[in-house]
């Protein structure tokens, strides 16, 4: 099967549990906050940063990033793979806290498509709301596949140092493009970090009833 040739079929049910995470995590809030009831963070160090739409280009590649991660950490082993996973569901579920407890959101600047990379932004911004900023799941997750990148022994040097770059344009990204706050990276790290070390704590020869 192609399929299991490319994942091992011990990562599928971790993989599915992620995404499903992103979209539970993503969405829940906005079924019970009302964009009235968020607040706007906004500092002197956000009017310090331009609106760059090329960096729309990192954070839509951010998408691919993680996917990397998924399939990589799959194939380096069990215990690698259920770490990981654990660490991403962890890190969402203190996301889904933070969206619900702290609910903010961001104005956007106004937008002319006027080229490639201001048509990639306007596409974006229709299908992704200006909400759940604090912390930012970007960050979060571009920084749990570059520490996962570490671990994952059976790719050389370049694969740590694709992960680190993209990390740093990751959070680049988010922030060029007007999609977050400044403060919101450091929060996704923190919440990465906090996910990590819990997930490294747990038993990972398991996956839910995966083994």
């Amino acid at each position: 099967m192609r399929l299991e040739k490319l994942v091992p079929k011990y990562a599928w049910v971790p993989i599915i549990s992620i995404v499903a995470s992103i979209f539970v995590t993503y969405h829940i809030s906005m079924f019970v906050i009302s964009d009235s009831a968020r607040h706007y963070i906004h500092m002197a160090v956000d009017d310090a940063i331009p609106f760059v739409p090329f960096f729309v280009v990192f954070y839509v590649l951010s998408f691919a990033q993680w996917a990397c991660s998924w399939i990589m950490t799959g194939r380096e082993s069990r215990q690698v793979c259920f770490k990981y996973a654990k660490a991403e569901i962890i890190a969402k579920l203190l996301c889904l806290v933070c969206f619900i407890v702290y609910p903010t959101i961001i104005e956007r600047p106004s937008l002319i498509v006027s080229d490639f990379f201001t048509w990639l932004m306007n596409t974006v911004w229709t299908f992704d709301r200006p909400v759940n900023c604090l912390p930012s799941m970007h960050v979060l997750s571009s920084a749990i596949a570059f520490g996962a990148s570490f671990e994952v022994k059976k790719a050389g040097n370049w694969y740590r140092w694709m992960h680190g770059f993209m990390f740093v344009m990751c959070a680049a990204s988010v922030v060029f493009t007007k999609q977050h706050y400044f403060i919101d990276i450091p929060a996704g790290i923190i919440v990465a970090l906090a996910g990590s070390l819990i997930a490294g704590k747990m038993n990972n020869e398991r996956f839910l009833w995966v083994r």
